[in-house]
């Protein structure tokens, strides 16, 4: 019967059989008789329970062996059945409620035990107050907060004893709020300042504590010591501080840089006129310089060179920084310095370029910029230019309606960009220049432009979007070439700085 109720049975007939089994074997419960064939009375079961303490014990007896059977419950036996009364349902249920109460005693048993451990092991701080705030209870990582040795000495003391004055006033407000409410305060992160000055930081939970009967008698919380956190959030919010403060300054700084960089561009442009047999010709000039950053490495000057010639150049700097901006500052001030004295575009170029590489030289930098210069001559009817790996120009005479790429595209005469070798050669060439021409100096974000395709909008693409347009007055032509390539642009927009110069000769009219 009990082998059908899911028990594992090892039945023995002799007290020394059993013995040996017990020794041999762990069991949840022992059924015995008083009366064996070498064993009777209480000596029975005073053997057994001394062998297996652990284990609970139910006793069998006649009805003449009821009162020892009674004995053997004070002695420590679980239950007794008499076996005149035994049944089967009777014997299971006496079986399953021993076991359940030796079960129950052993989880009462180790609460102390357990929360002992509990109390004695976490590195939080535990503490248990009565209602008027006083200490019943703390553990040992709380007593050693205090520099107390046993958790015990501080019982029957208070925050007061051991904080400063407002610290303990406001932990003792918050405990006197729970108790009024009942609602506990969870994970609220506090300031503890000490007696000597310093302050610490804790994450502290504070709940009601109630007795049996639900009534309030104080309270109890858990504080976990979370000073090396804050100090670490503080440290970082001041770093974060700095580097917005630095990243202001910056953006100040670079805000400037643009201000300055944009204000060294031309502001006004000089008034060219000349030309042969009595025809009169004129200069105008259109522009458009977009940065794709704060600063740019692009950049463009004309120069005024005499009543009837100018000279224009263009530049790209490798990069879009502080650094590149610094280096066309350089360009601004060698052109202008040394335009008047190389009266040839190559001779410039070379002049630009033995400065540049001694000062990247110096520097121990790698950098380099591609340039292009031209001098137009209207009383000459000439353009002389030179290039320095730059891009080459596009000119247009709206007579024939075609947009035809100069002398340096035709015979390939370029020299190397700018500071990267000590005497480099700038060939100059030589192209003529009419009335109705106009000509446009850019830099490469105008052509290196990625469209949706994953393909660039090439100088193809710019010849056949000036063609196309090249029936509207110019300065509305060059402003729908711009936009047909920003609507090319897989992002509406340049992705390099853009820098574009464009000069029409015009006939002058005459008062």
């Amino acid at each position: 019967m009990l082998e059908r109720s899911g028990f594992e049975v090892i039945r023995v007939h002799r007290l020394s059989s059993g013995v040996k089994t017990l020794k041999a074997h762990r069991f949840d419960l022992v059924l015995v008789e008083l009366s064996l064939s070498d064993s009777h009375g209480l000596g029975t079961f005073i053997r057994l329970d001394k062998l297996a303490a652990q284990t609970p014990i139910v006793v069998l007896a006649d009805a003449d062996e009821e009162k020892l059977a009674a004995r053997t419950m004070q002695m420590g036996a679980q239950d007794y059945l008499l076996k005149s009364q035994l049944s089967g349902p009777l014997l299971l249920s006496s079986i399953r409620k021993a076991m359940d109460r030796k079960l129950g005693r052993e989880v009462q048993g180790s609460e102390g035990f357990l929360l002992q451990a509990l109390m004695d092991n976490i590195p939080d701080a535990i503490y248990f107050k009565d209602l008027r705030s006083r200490y019943l209870m703390i553990n040992r990582s709380k007593a050693r907060k205090h520099g107390l040795t046993d958790p015990l000495e501080a019982r029957g003391k208070s925050d007061a004893d051991y904080f400063s004055e407002p610290h303990a006033r406001q932990a003792l407000a918050d405990e006197r709020r729970i108790l009024r409410s009942g609602r506990p305060i969870e994970n609220f992160e506090e300031v503890e300042t000490w007696p000597d000055g310093s302050e610490t930081w804790a994450s502290t939970t504070k709940v009601p504590l109630r007795n049996h009967s639900g009534q309030l008698v104080g309270t109890f919380g858990i504080s976990r010591d979370i000073t090396k956190r804050k100090h670490a959030e503080q440290a970082l919010a001041e770093s974060t501080r700095q580097l917005q403060e630095k990243t202001r300054q910056i953006e100040e700084e670079l805000k400037m840089a643009r201000e300055l960089q944009l204000a060294m561009l031309p502001q006004k442009f000089p008034a060219v006129s000349g030309g042969k047999s009595g025809r009169q010709s004129t200069i105008e000039f259109f522009t458009c310089f977009h940065p794709s950053g704060a600063v740019s490495g692009d950049f463009f000057d004309v120069v005024p060179l005499s009543p009837t010639a100018v000279g224009v150049f263009i530049c790209d700097v490798m990069g879009h920084d502080v650094r590149a901006a610094l280096v066309t500052g350089m360009m601004r001030a060698l052109v202008e310095d040394l335009s008047a004295k190389a009266a040839d575009p190559g001779h410039l170029l070379t002049l630009i370029n033995d400065a540049l590489f001694s000062v990247f030289q110096q520097a121990g930098s790698t950098m380099f910029a591609t340039a292009f210069y031209l001098v137009a001559d209207l009383n000459t009817g000439q353009l002389s230019y030179a290039s320095a790996a730059h891009p080459d120009p596009l000119q247009l005479n709206r007579l024939p309606g075609q947009a035809n790429l100069p002398g340096s595209n035709l015979d390939g005469r370029k020299g190397p960009a700018l500071g990267l070798f000590h005497e480099a050669s700038f060939p100059t060439c030589r192209r003529k220049i009419e009335t109705g021409d106009i000509i446009m100096l850019f830099t490469d974000g105008l052509i290196e432009v990625e469209g949706s395709n994953q393909k660039l909008f090439s100088r193809e693409h710019l010849a056949a979007a000036i063609r196309k347009h090249a029936g509207l007055p110019t300065k509305k032509m060059f402003s729908r070439v711009l936009a047909e390539i920003r609507n090319f642009s897989v992002r509406k927009q340049f992705d390099d700085d853009v820098c574009l110069v464009g000069l029409e000769v015009k006939p002058l009219k005459s008062h």
